[in-house]
């Protein structure tokens, strides 16, 4: 094997071993603060390999998937009546509620597949 093949070949799995990592999904815990007094959060299961975006509201049990769109800072989704835009970078989301006009921004943490709700 000349040389050049060799560290075609290494490049190539380093390759492989990168984007596999990356394809795992990430899960975050947001919250968004209400006037109440009692916060409201939403898990987000972030999967950039299938294009999804799964939303678990804890309070409730409900779990839904969408399609969303991922690009270098920020997953992007619309429900129609709600829209969101996740930054996993900065830990923050935005919570368009079309329906009324209203947006809302939600603070986020990391957590795990686990305690993020989705049936797994």
């Amino acid at each position: 094997m000349t040389m050049i093949s060799q560290v075609s070949l290494v490049a190539g799995l380093m390759i492989v071993s990168i984007s596999g990592a990356s394809a795992a999904p990430r899960y975050l815990s947001c919250e968004f603060a209400q006037p109440s007094g009692k916060s409201q959060i939403f898990n987000f299961a972030l999967d950039a390999s299938s294009g999804m975006l799964g939303i678990h509201v804890p309070s409730t049990g409900s779990e839904r998937q969408v399609k969303a769109v991922f690009a270098a800072n920020t997953v992007s989704a619309n429900e129609g009546a709600v829209a969101w835009e996740i930054d996993p970078s900065k830990l923050v989301v935005v919570r368009d509620k079309r329906m009324v006009g209203e947006k809302d921004r939600g603070v986020c943490k990391h957590i795990s597949a686990g305690a993020s709700g989705f049936e797994q």
